[in-house]
């Protein structure tokens, strides 16, 4: 429960900081965005369907508040498929033209969650921004807990 809890607030702290918790688009857009969310993960990434990018990826995407290009966002997904990396969309928030999504990655390496947020105008997403789950990020280092800079036991 606490999991979740955390990634409800995750998700609206997301949302204030990419630009406020409410906007005019109907609910009919908003399920559209994440039905487009969706078919971007499943598949663009899984699939490896980078035609399809063409049509739902904007030229000047930005990742993370960076320029990325439709070009580099095809790049990003080759490299994450060449990793064996795959992902399942667990659970999606939309807000106005904002989609929050809990995935899970799977291969190429432990599986891990993350928070997706896309941008989407005009049928395309036009910012992507993510963030890692921090405690797997933890783990995988051999951390734990809340510290950096404690070492996991041996145990």
């Amino acid at each position: 429960m606490k999991t979740r809890i955390a990634a409800v607030g995750l998700a609206v702290g997301a949302l204030v900081a990419l630009g406020g918790l409410t906007s005019r688009v109907s609910a009919q857009d908003a399920e559209q965005n994440k039905a487009l969310f969706s078919v971007v993960v499943n598949q663009v990434y899984n699939a490896g369907d980078l035609a399809l990018a063409d049509d739902l990826v904007a030229k000047n995407v930005t990742s993370n508040g960076t320029a990325l290009g439709r070009d580099g966002f095809k790049a990003m997904v080759k490299d994450q498929r060449a990793a064996g990396k795959q992902y399942s969309v667990d659970e999606l928030v939309s807000d106005g033209d904002r989609v929050i999504g809990r995935v899970t990655q799977s291969g190429g390496g432990p599986s891990a969650s993350q928070i997706l947020v896309f941008r989407i105008q005009d049928g395309q997403i036009v910012e992507a921004w993510s963030m890692a789950d921090a405690p797997a990020l933890r783990q995988q280092f051999g951390l734990r807990g809340g510290a950096a800079g404690q070492a996991a036991s041996a145990n």
